[in-house]
């Protein structure tokens, strides 16, 4: 014989059970947003994907300006605290003599250039900005300058360099070594820069 809870009297209150309506649910606290990602890790693409961003980055001070470049004394990063790599990144720098002269006839000339293999050498750059150890070029000689291109993966060679050298004389003519940043279009290619003799236009 089945036997039934007694009804509450008058004046209790019934014990809700679970999942009553007579309970009050507390709802979890919403999950906080995903961070933003602060840096690129490059440890999980290829050399071919990392030259890209290296490649792209831009400047700190003016994002026309590129965020990785070749100076006199070597290899800069230099971008907004966002956009750097997580860790270090190894890269190559391979480098060339370039020896210069010039062709033609009275006042009627132009430069001329040939390349010929220098070394290789393998740097660390990042995450933080600064000079990558060991990246200054050489030191230049007379009509003969130090082209550095920057890449991943195998070195460059002599066909992967640009087949024209646009030669910038600053003004006033200068009176020690100085530099200019060269274009490169190969894609595991990063940056390049042309080390110069202060007697380059005369060559």
């Amino acid at each position: 014989m089945s036997t039934s809870a007694p009804a509450p009297t008058a004046g209790s209150t019934a014990t809700p059970t679970v999942g009553s309506t007579g309970s009050t649910a507390t709802s979890p606290p919403p999950a906080a947003p995903a961070p933003s990602p602060t840096c690129f890790d490059t440890t999980m693409v290829g050399d071919t994907t990392v030259a890209g961003y290296l490649s792209r980055l831009p400047g700190a001070a003016r994002i026309v300006d590129p965020g990785i470049f070749m100076g006199l004394d070597g290899l800069h990063l230099d971008t907004t605290g966002d956009q750097r790599p997580c860790g270090p990144v190894t890269v190559r720098i391979t480098r060339f003599t370039v020896r210069l002269s010039h062709t033609g006839s009275g006042t009627v000339t132009r430069p001329s250039y040939s390349y010929s293999p220098l070394d290789t050498t393998e740097v660390t750059v990042g995450p933080a900005n600064g000079l990558a150890p060991g990246s200054a070029p050489p030191a230049t000689s007379h009509c003969s300058g130090v082209l550095s291109v920057v890449q991943l993966g195998e070195p460059v060679k002599d066909t992967d360099l640009p087949q024209r050298l646009d030669l910038v004389t600053p003004s006033p003519a200068p009176t020690a070594p100085y530099h200019q940043k060269v274009k490169v279009t190969g894609e595991r290619q990063v940056a390049a820069g042309l080390a110069l003799p202060a007697d380059a236009a005369t060559c």
